[in-house]
């Protein structure tokens, strides 16, 4: 008899696993009507694009941002890659970052961040509109409510590139540095000698040299400028390069 009992609980053992098999047609066809399921709503037409707007935008046009999101109108919005959407964006010269954003059913809004124009660069290439951190904005344009930066770069001025010549560069934290201390310039540029020379808003020409003693130097053309000028005598120049004993020119 104890040699019957394991034949016994063999046969259990197959008997259970019979019944399980009885189930696997059950179990395809759920996963077929699953996958059915999932390709319909996947392409279901209340999940195409129903409503795209743009925000944030003041100079690039929504119609320029839409076209570079690319965003497909008979395709399901949620499987659509909004990452690769955003970096489309961005690469419209005048925008720092993009954001596609989804909303239900199937709205679309996209929050863009444009760059601010900085200065007009003039160099042996031509000239063009960049913004603090020397992206290229648009070239061949130049505005008059921007400071001229003069330099001697043979870096093409591209729409969407980045000025990376150091002597730009040092130039650009020149510019910055007088703006945070609201100095309002005209025109920067470096001497042959490599000094720093700017022309003010107002047309004063300030020679202010080497970046030695350079945040004093800078102190010192307000209080000069509005000191000078209770004397009505228009002034034409400042020396600064040694602040110390500052220089006035006038005219």
């Amino acid at each position: 008899m104890g040699a019957d009992l394991p034949k016994t609980a063999r046969r259990r053992k197959r008997s259970a696993a019979a019944r399980l098999r009885r189930f696997w047609i059950a179990t395809v066809a759920l996963a077929i009507a699953a996958s059915a399921g999932g390709f319909a709503l996947a392409s279901w037409p209340g999940f195409y694009p129903h409503a795209t707007a743009v925000v944030g935008n003041r100079v690039v046009s929504a119609a320029d941002i839409l076209k570079h999101a690319a965003i497909a109108s008979h395709r399901n919005v949620w499987l659509q890659n909004t990452a690769r959407m955003d970096a489309r964006i961005e690469t419209i010269p005048y925008i720092l970052s993009a954001a596609v954003r989804r909303s239900l059913p199937a709205n679309v809004t996209v929050v863009v961040q444009e760059r601010e124009p900085f200065a007009t660069l003039v160099s042996p290439q031509g000239h063009a509109i960049v913004d603090s951190a020397l992206r290229v904005l648009a070239s061949g344009d130049a505005s008059p409510s921007l400071p001229i930066i003069v330099v001697r770069t043979a870096q093409p001025l591209t729409p969407g590139s980045f000025v990376t010549d150091p002597a730009v560069l040092r130039l650009r934290d020149d510019a910055l540095a007088l703006a945070r201390a609201n100095v309002v310039t005209r025109e920067l540029r470096y001497d042959r000698f490599g000094e720093l020379a700017i022309v003010l808003r107002n047309g004063i020409d300030v020679k202010l040299g080497g970046p030695r003693n350079f945040a004093a130097k800078i102190a010192l053309i307000d209080p000069i400028v509005a000191q000078v000028s209770r004397s009505h005598r228009p002034i034409a120049a400042l020396d600064l390069r040694a602040p110390t004993t500052p220089v006035v020119v006038y005219k």
